[in-house]
């Protein structure tokens, strides 16, 4: 397998063992962030500019390496780039998704009008794939595609042995709070700390240590979220596709951090209350450390897994058409 990403290399390692070469390269551009909560727009349209139309000496050197390979289908994680290169080599496209890039620009055009005009030329690349897979939950529901079940990895250990892992004991409460792979002010910390009976689990801090009932991980420490999701009695979270799905599979107690000003928030909050059971914070609420005062109730809450997945229904759409 052939991959294609600026996301960290220990990320596909842990998930992918083995079985991949790995390139370094931009593939799409989606939004730029300050912060896990805040995207920079004026720093999304410049890339955007520099990254469309696609150049043509890249496509060709991509399409080049995938034929090379010995690749029969190309894969696009919403990454429109790769149907490009897949009608470049020859070769067959699959486009999985919850939502498409121009959708989401469609309340930015006017702040940001050349959006528009970058969000056409990206979903008409989505057009072009030969399957196209969406994965719920969904934004905007193509009848015409396959709709799959949330897509998450699966984990790799059994609860006790992360547990042990982390040091964590076998009936302590362990909750796990993420904003997915950014640094962040941690202004509630001192909220947790005045919750001695539960361990917190703790991603984005300026560097991995244990600090009385907190664990603590920086985003250079290599952490395997499925395991981290099988291992606790709660999770609290940004709202994002890849968090939810693995919720989902885990059947964790949830609550969720929205964002007014994304498109995506209102699919994930309905999924996130409906199907997951949890409660929906804003941003202001979840740095405050309000939300501490809830964590019994999500505590005392039944784990609901769930069985499967979307993952296995995309593989068999890639597995017909090689």
């Amino acid at each position: 397998m052939e991959l294609f990403t600026t996301a960290p290399l220990w990320f596909f390692e842990s998930s992918l063992p083995d079985c991949f070469r790995y390139h370094d390269e931009m593939v799409d551009v989606g939004f730029r962030q300050r912060s896990a909560l805040e995207y920079d727009l004026a720093a999304t349209v410049g890339a955007l500019d520099r990254f469309l139309p696609f150049d043509e000496v890249t496509v060709e050197r991509l399409a080049a390496t995938v034929v090379e390979a010995g690749c029969r289908v190309v894969l696009c994680d919403i990454a429109p780039l790769g149907v490009a290169v897949a009608e470049a080599a020859g070769l067959p496209s699959v486009v999985v998704e919850n939502f498409t890039w121009g959708w989401l620009y469609e309340p930015l055009h006017g702040a940001a009008p050349e959006l528009a005009r970058h969000g056409r030329e990206l979903d008409g690349w989505i057009g072009r794939a030969t399957a196209h897979v969406q994965a719920r939950p969904v934004c905007r529901r193509d009848p015409a595609s396959l709709l799959a079940d949330p897509m998450s990895r699966l984990p790799r250990q059994e609860r006790d042995e992360t547990r042990s892992d982390l040091g964590v004991a076998s009936d302590e409460p362990l909750v796990v709070i993420t904003l997915g792979g950014y640094g962040e002010a941690l202004p509630y910390l001192p909220s947790l700390r005045e919750r001695p009976d539960c361990r917190f689990l703790i991603t984005g801090a300026d560097s991995t240590r244990n600090d009385r009932n907190l664990i603590l991980f920086d985003n250079d420490t290599p952490l395997f979220m499925p395991d981290l999701m099988r291992a606790a009695d709660a999770a609290v979270a940004k709202l994002g596709y890849g968090t939810v799905a693995e919720v989902w599979r885990e059947g964790v107690p949830f609550l969720g951090v929205t964002r007014a000003d994304f498109r995506e928030m209102p699919t994930l909050e309905a999924f996130a209350r409906d199907e997951l059971g949890a409660e929906v914070v804003i941003p202001d609420v979840f740095r405050s450390g309000r939300w501490v005062d809830r964590l019994d109730a999500m505590l005392a809450k039944e784990r609901r897994p769930q069985a499967g997945g979307g993952a296995g229904q995309a593989a068999e759409v890639v597995r017909r058409l090689m």
